[in-house]
């Protein structure tokens, strides 16, 4: 075995997380210099790395884990409704709570018709995160990273780590302080998700609503009224973040641990 090898199975997340900000901030210079008009490559920066470290660390054991992850659909039905509904809920919610602080009544016109939506959120579920970020940060990190850390510390660490990966988008004039704080939140509710179920899956169908529900919804209010209403829906994520660890504790976010989720 090479020393850089030994390295990068010694260091595995440190590897990764190197590994990760440096594909993805290199592949970002060319979104960046088109001004966010070309395929954003960069956001399969995690996924890759994953792949990467885990081939390098555990040979294909460790990448069929990820594979399988990311396929695992057999859960129980609750955490379906969890992954759409609860995004979907958190955005409507703010929605209705906004008026009711002085913003103006919602815009519902404003939302495009399903069928000029569906061929859209197809289209970002692949190019705009969900699934070139889901299998490095739920599949390849959060397993290895509760190895040593308790789930809400390393949600944390995650869900930081998470947010830093955001920045470059600050460039092309898409990055702000109430989606970088629903970032680290996002960490811990993701975790929550897939450690009761496994599924990396499950975990891009939440980042699939949850994107979508803040894109078009979104669109029912602008300006300052917008603003006000995505720091709602950030309070509210705050809430449920705080409600998950309130009932399952600090530890590991499931009331008992399975064999597989613990391999």
């Amino acid at each position: 075995m090479t020393p850089m090898l030994s390295l990068v199975r010694r260091h595995q997340l440190s590897t990764f997380f190197g590994l990760t900000l440096g594909l993805t901030w290199l592949a970002f210079i060319p979104f960046c210099l088109s001004h966010g008009d070309s395929i954003p490559w960069f956001t399969f920066g995690p996924m890759i790395s994953g792949f990467i470290v885990a081939a390098v660390s555990g040979r294909w054991s460790s990448v069929r884990a990820i594979l399988s992850a990311m396929v695992r659909w057999r859960v129980r039905p609750i955490w379906y409704l969890v992954a759409f509904g609860l995004p979907f809920g958190t955005q409507l919610t703010s929605i209705l709570i906004n008026p009711l602080l002085g913003a103006a009544a919602p815009a519902w016109g404003n939302i495009p018709a399903l069928s000029e939506m569906l061929p859209i959120i197809a289209l970002y579920a692949v190019f705009s995160g969900p699934l070139g970020e889901e299998p490095g940060w739920r599949g390849f990190a959060t397993p290895r990273l509760f190895a040593s850390q308790p789930a809400l510390a390393g949600s944390l660490t995650l869900g930081v780590i998470w947010a830093i990966w955001h920045f470059p988008l600050g460039l092309v004039g898409d990055l702000s302080l109430y989606g970088t704080i629903n970032v680290v939140l996002a960490g811990v509710v993701f975790t929550w998700l897939y450690q009761n179920t496994g599924s990396v899956l499950l975990a891009i169908i939440m980042h699939v609503t949850h994107q979508n529900s803040v894109r078009f919804l979104g669109k029912v209010f602008i300006g300052g009224d917008y603003v006000q209403q995505q720091w709602i829906a950030v309070a509210i994520w705050a809430i449920i973040a705080v409600a998950i660890i309130a009932y399952y504790g600090t530890e590991s976010f499931v009331r008992r641990r399975t064999a597989a989720l613990a391999a």
